[in-house]
C-alpha cells in the first residue's frame, strides 16, 4: 500500500525566485509571476535508509520553495511499485516524475519522454556515466531515464574467521572456493542463495558472468547451453557441500539473517548487513568487512539493483519535472543525498565514487568504485521484457538448483533453461 510521508504546499513567488536566481540558478528556473503556482509530484521507492528518503523530501521541498512549485513525494515499497506503474499507465495520469528499478525503463520505454537534454548537461559536466547507468537509461538510442543510483551486491565477510583460517579478504571466486573449504571446518561456513529470490539472481549472474557464461548473445540468441556455463556449474557444484542447504530455500533476507546469527562467515550483499549490525549487534559490526567484484576465469562481474528518474508522457507538468531533476543533480544537492545514504547507494556516476562517505568509515573502503564492475541483469542480451522475465521466473538459480540437488546432470539442467529462454522470447 502506497504511503504518502509528506504533503507541503510551498507557494511561489516573484521573490522567492528571485532568491534562487541570486543563488545563480537563474538559467535553470523560469521566472515565476506572482500569483502563479505550478504542481509536481514525485512516486518514489522507500529507501532501506530513511534518511536519503528525507533528504528527497528537503530537496523536493527546497526545489519548490525556488521555483514556485507545490511538490508531492510519495514513497512506495519495491514491490508495489510496478503495480503503481501499470496502474498509472492504464489511467494516463498519475505522478509527473516515477522512481525506476534495472528493467523497468525498458518496459516502460514508450510511457516516457525523451531526457536526452538533462543527460547531456550531466555528461558534459563531469563526463560519462558508469557503463551500466547507459544500460539500463540509454535505449534506442534516446536517454529515457536519468540515472540515480544502485544497491550493489559487493562482498561482505567476516574478517575474525577468515584469519583465523588463514585467509585474506577474497578477490576471486578461487579465494572464496579455498576459504570456504578451510571455514568449513570451523563451522563458520560461507553462503549465498540458490533458491527463487532476487539475492540468488544477484550472486549467479556475477558468478555466470565471470566464468564466460551468459543467457543470450546481444541479439537475442539462446547462449546458456556452453563450456563456460558448464564450468560456473561445476563451480557452483563444488562449493554448494561447504554451504548450509538451507540455502536452498533462503529469501531475500536469508544472507543478511545467516551473518547476523553470527555464523555466517561470507555473502554477497549490499551493506545492510553492516548497517542492520551497528545498531542491533556492535559485537559483530566490528568484525564485518566488505570487499568489491571477485575475478573469474573471464573477468570480474558485479550486478546490483540499479535505480534511475523518469518522466511519464502524460505528465501534468514536464518542464518543472525536468528542472527538479536538474536541481537534484546539482553537485551539493547529489553530496547530501549521497552523504545521508550513509554509503549503501552507491553512486551512478563515477564522479562521485570520490565522495567522502565511503573513506570515512574504514569497512566500507573496499567497496569504492563497485559501479564500474556492474552489468544489468540478463547482459549482453538486450535490456526488455524476455531479460526480466528471465529474472523474475529464476531461470539461472534454478538450473544450478536443478544440478545441486542431483535432480539433473549439468547438460541436462542447460537443456532445461534453454527451453525455459525459448518459452521466454529469445531465439
Amino acid at each position: 500500500m502506497a504511503t504518502r510521508l509528506t504533503r507541503r504546499q510551498l507557494v511561489g513567488t516573484a521573490a522567492a525566485a528571485g532568491a534562487a536566481y541570486g543563488l545563480g540558478l537563474a538559467s535553470r528556473f523560469p521566472q515565476i509571476a506572482l500569483g502563479q503556482e505550478r504542481e509536481m509530484s514525485i512516486l518514489m521507492f522507500s529507501s532501506f535508509v530513511s534518511a536519503n528518503d528525507e533528504e528527497l523530501r528537503r530537496q523536493a521541498a527546497e526545489f519548490g520553495r525556488r521555483a514556485g512549485v507545490k511538490i508531492t513525494v510519495d514513497f512506495v515499497s519495491i514491490p508495489e511499485m510496478a503495480a503503481k506503474h501499470a496502474a498509472e499507465v492504464s489511467a494516463q495520469r498519475g505522478h509527473d516524475i516515477v522512481s525506476l528499478e534495472n528493467l523497468q525503463t525498458a518496459m516502460i520505454e514508450p510511457q516516457l519522454v525523451d531526457l536526452d537534454d538533462i543527460n547531456d548537461e550531466i555528461i558534459k559536466r563531469w563526463g560519462a556515466w558508469h557503463p551500466v547507468a547507459k544500460q539500463a537509461c540509454f535505449l534506442n538510442g534516446r536517454w529515457k531515464a536519468v540515472p540515480r543510483m544502485t544497491v550493489a551486491f559487493h562482498g561482505t565477510y567476516r574478517e575474525d574467521y577468515f584469519k583465523q583460517v588463514g585467509e585474506p579478504h577474497p578477490a576471486s571466486w578461487a579465494d572464496v572456493m579455498r576459504a570456504a573449504k578451510k571455514l568449513r571446518g570451523i563451522d563458520r561456513p560461507i553462503g549465498f542463495p540458490i533458491s527463487q529470490c532476487g539475492d540468488a539472481n544477484n550472486t549467479l549472474y556475477q558468478l555466470h558472468w565471470s566464468y564466460g557464461g551468459k543467457i543470450a548473445t546481444p541479439d537475442g540468441q539462446i547462449a546458456i547451453e556452453s563450456p563456460e556455463t558448464e564450468q560456473a556449474i561445476a563451480y557452483v557444484q563444488e562449493i554448494f557441500p561447504q554451504m548450509d542447504r538451507e540455502i536452498l530455500a533462503w529469501d531475500n533476507a536469508g544472507n543478511n539473517r545467516f551473518i547476523l546469527s553470527g555464523r555466517g562467515s561470507w555473502t554477497l550483499n549490499p551493506s545492510s548487513v553492516y548497517v542492520t549490525a551497528k545498531r542491533t549487534n556492535p559485537d559483530i559490526a566490528v568484525n564485518i568487512n566488505h570487499h568489491g567484484a571477485l575475478l573469474g576465469p573471464k573477468g570480474r562481474f558485479g550486478m546490483g539493483d540499479f535505480y534511475s528518474f523518469g518522466i511519464w508522457k502524460f505528465a501534468r507538468n514536464k518542464e518543472a519535472a525536468k528542472d527538479f531533476l536538474r536541481f537534484f543533480y546539482e553537485e551539493e544537492n547529489q553530496n547530501r543525498y549521497i552523504e545521508t545514504g550513509g554509503g549503501f547507494n552507491m553512486p551512478a556516476h563515477p564522479k562521485f565514487d570520490r565522495h567522502p562517505v565511503w573513506r570515512i568509515d574504514p569497512k566500507l573502503q573496499g567497496i569504492i568504485g563497485y559501479t564500474k564492475w556492474q552489468k544489468l541483469t540478463g547482459w549482453p542480451a538486450p535490456a526488455d521484457r524476455r531479460a526480466q522475465a528471465a529474472y523474475a521466473t529464476f531461470v539461472l538459480p534454478n538450473m544450478f538448483a536443478q544440478v545441486v540437488t542431483g535432480k539433473m546432470k549439468p547438460k541436462e539442467a542447460m537443456q532445461w533453461a534453454t527451453r525455459q529462454l525459448r518459452d521466454i522470447g529469445y531465439k
